[in-house]
């Protein structure tokens, strides 16, 4: 049996060994964009009665393109994107109205392409090179962790930004946004939290030449995915198939899955597979508005 507070412990403690250094020297570096675009009060009222879609970057987003893209210019609709899931959404001709990014190092997430349109949520700690490739609106943020060490760097950066949670990885930071902004349903798309032959979607960075070859004579340990902290893998079975998930990911089931609980407001999550049909509703993107459709309700 995994033990949850454990498995939170490990993934944050091991985050501060591994990145504190960076995490201040990326701080200082951004301290002037900070000081000039300000947190994330701006967006409240923005979200406010909005149904909302957080569209991360598993492989089921592959599918799920063309009908984001049907649906990416419905009244009262605001999609909000990790920032892997930027460029294959860029590319098939999808603007996300926000982005959140809370990655400390070095990547081409906005490289080569117009993010004029989009509105930039950047945790304060995140790579200053990534943020010299944006170019349009930004909104900072904190973690919401407090030890001496990261309190010294809420307080430099300004509390007055405001605090998210984590859940350990960056969809779970968007849902944590949107929850405090009085929105009026969530739909979560291709938050997968589980893989079986690829992490990521095509043409995002690490979905590119990344499909594995997983056998019984191969298995997912064998491999050095270099995207969890701790090397331990889990196999997990949903709907009859065979899925990988590592520490990571299966903490950020646990924390939405505990967050779910208690929402007040309708989550359907149309990832595969994300969470458990005990916390959210569970179906397919197409499936979720047809639905909407046949009640009269145009999305």
């Amino acid at each position: 049996m995994i033990n949850r507070d454990e498995l939170y412990s490990n993934l944050n403690n091991g985050l501060l060994r591994e990145r504190s250094r960076i995490l201040k020297s990326n701080l200082e570096k951004n301290l002037p964009l900070i000081k000039k675009n300000g947190g994330l009060q701006k967006i409240v009222k923005d979200l406010d009665g909005k149904e909302v879609f957080v569209i991360g970057a598993g492989p089921s987003l592959d599918k799920e393109l063309p009908i984001l893209k049907k649906y990416s210019e419905r009244l009262n609709v605001v999609y909000i994107a990790t920032d892997m899931a930027l460029r294959p959404l860029y590319e098939y001709g999808i603007t996300p109205h926000y982005v959140i990014t809370c990655e400390t190092t070095a990547s081409d997430f906005f490289s080569s392409m117009d993010t004029s349109r989009s509105h930039l949520l950047a945790f304060s700690c995140c790579s200053h090179s990534n943020l010299r490739k944006w170019n349009g609106k930004i909104s900072f943020y904190n973690w919401m962790i407090e030890n001496d060490f990261y309190s010294l760097l809420w307080d430099e950066a300004g509390r007055d930004l405001g605090f998210v949670a984590t859940g350990s990885i960056v969809t779970t930071q968007a849902i944590s946004i949107v929850l405090g902004c009085g929105i009026s349903s969530l739909v979560i798309v291709a938050n997968d939290m589980a893989f079986y032959d690829r992490f990521y979607a095509e043409n995002t960075l690490r979905g590119i030449k990344r499909t594995l070859n997983i056998t019984r004579l191969n298995p997912v340990s064998n491999f050095d995915f270099k995207i969890s902290r701790n090397a331990r893998f889990y196999d997990i079975f949903r709907n009859g198939k065979k899925y990988y998930t590592n520490d990571q990911f299966l903490a950020a089931k646990y924390w939405l899955e505990e967050l779910f609980g208690s929402r007040p407001f309708p989550v359907v999550d149309c990832s595969e597979p994300g969470c458990s049909e005990k916390y959210v509703t569970k179906m397919t993107l197409k499936n979720y508005f047809e639905k909407k459709n046949k009640r009269g309700k145009r999305p």
